[in-house]
């Protein structure tokens, strides 16, 4: 009898062993077969990233080849869509309104009528050599920056050699050393309006940029005239370097003078160069001399030269005719009267004996109002300070104040604080 239940007790207890192997062999493929699941999956999604990454970077390929085979096109289009919005505002920077503004400011300036709501001029500065005659008046609105009035008179010079002269700024790079960069912007070849970029540097000064614009009309016995504003251009950001010069407003008139182998060019000139008003009166009445001098010197080695403006598309290439009705209303021909204080000074210049200043005294009167102009605006940079400005005031009439003249600026200044 216990034969038989020990035998049963084993059929069973292998029974169950059986049942255990087959349960855990059903578990692990159910296991295996979940592993496998997810590693398809797995395998798929890296299989479409990488079938999507690999798409893309075909489509970036493809972009960039057909940029690098059509470059001139696309450039070509936005360059001419520039250009065409460049010409549309160069041709309305400058009109025929501003000729007759320059025009009218002379006409009232040689019939001494001021208006009364304009200030008066006031005379400046008046020197004079064998060969060049220099004066200049300035008036100092309220509103605006000092507005000055000068006069040139060089012998033995042509109208169109003064023109050249003026209007050529690779040679006068040659010779203007403040004169660091320039560059031509953009030509309107309806109204001949040019616009350019020039960069000027002074001693112990930050750099100034301009950004010109300038247009050039033609009246008879070959006189000119020519009308300067600033203006800003796409071509030309601001720069952090230097210091944009935003407000300036010029304009000059060349014509032969009256029974003489001589030209004179009248200019009016108004700028904001950011200095105080003191210091630049100063140091344009201490220098513009020496600087004139300089210029007319290398005035006469310029008429040496062969000039080709009229040959390159320029503002002196493209410019119109004075309008019909300014020249009935301004008369443009050599037989106008010389301002009356150009014809005193020519009279003292034909009876005077006096002798030109050296070329060195020239450049040391130039590097000196510099170096004063500097060094003032460095103590008043930067500071409202009362006491600071009447420093610098003090010690630019202590060092430059002339030698034949007592009067003390300092006594003029104070009452402008």
């Amino acid at each position: 009898m216990c034969h038989i239940w020990i035998g049963c007790s084993c059929v069973t207890l292998c029974n169950l062993r059986e049942r255990d192997r087959e349960m855990k062999t059903g578990q692990e493929w159910v296991s295996d077969a979940h592993l496998q699941i997810w590693t398809t999956w797995v395998l798929v999604a890296a299989l479409i990233f990488l079938v999507g990454f690999g798409f893309w970077v075909l489509v970036i390929r493809t972009v960039r080849r057909r940029r690098r085979r059509s470059p001139a096109v696309i450039s070509s289009s936005s360059s001419s869509e520039k250009q065409a919005l460049c010409s549309e505002a160069a041709e309305s920077i400058i009109t025929d309104e501003e000729l007759y503004n320059f025009l009218e400011v002379l006409r009232k300036e040689e019939d001494f009528d001021n208006g009364d709501d304009e200030p008066q001029w006031e005379n400046t500065v008046e020197k004079k050599s064998h060969i060049v005659a220099y004066s200049a008046k300035r008036r100092d609105p309220k509103v605006s920056k000092i507005q000055y009035l000068s006069s040139t008179v060089f012998e033995n010079c042509s109208t169109r050699l003064l023109r050249d002269f003026y209007m050529d700024s690779d040679f006068r790079a040659e010779w203007d050393k403040t004169l660091v960069q320039h560059r031509q912007l953009q030509v309107c070849h309806i109204t001949g309006t040019e616009v350019g970029l020039m960069i000027k540097k002074f001693p112990m000064m930050i750099a100034r940029e301009y950004v010109l614009a300038w247009r050039i009309w033609e009246g008879d016995e070959q006189s000119y005239y020519c009308v300067l504003k600033a203006c800003e251009h796409p071509d030309a950001p601001r720069q952090p370097q230097y210091k944009r010069v935003d407000k300036y407003v010029s304009g000059w008139r060349i014509r032969k003078v009256p029974g003489r182998d001589a030209s004179e060019v009248k200019m009016v000139h108004q700028e904001d160069m950011g200095v105080q008003r003191e210091m630049a009166k100063m140091v344009f009445r201490r220098g513009i001399w020496s600087f004139v001098q300089k210029m007319d010197m290398h005035l006469r080695r310029y008429a040496s030269q062969c000039s080709h403006l009229d040959e390159a598309v320029n503002a002196v290439s493209l410019a119109h005719k004075v309008p019909m009705k300014m020249r009935e209303i301004f008369p443009v021909s050599e037989d106008v009267h010389v301002s009356e204080a150009t014809i005193q000074q020519q009279s003292k210049m034909q009876h005077s004996s006096s002798e030109p200043v050296s070329k060195s005294d020239s450049k040391r009167n130039l590097v000196r109002g510099l170096l004063v102009l500097g060094g003032a605006m460095f103590l008043t940079h930067g500071s409202a300070s009362l006491g600071a400005k009447l420093a610098a005031v003090c010690i630019v009439n202590r060092v430059i104040r002339p030698h034949d003249s007592s009067t003390n600026i300092f006594h003029r200044i104070v009452g402008r604080f």
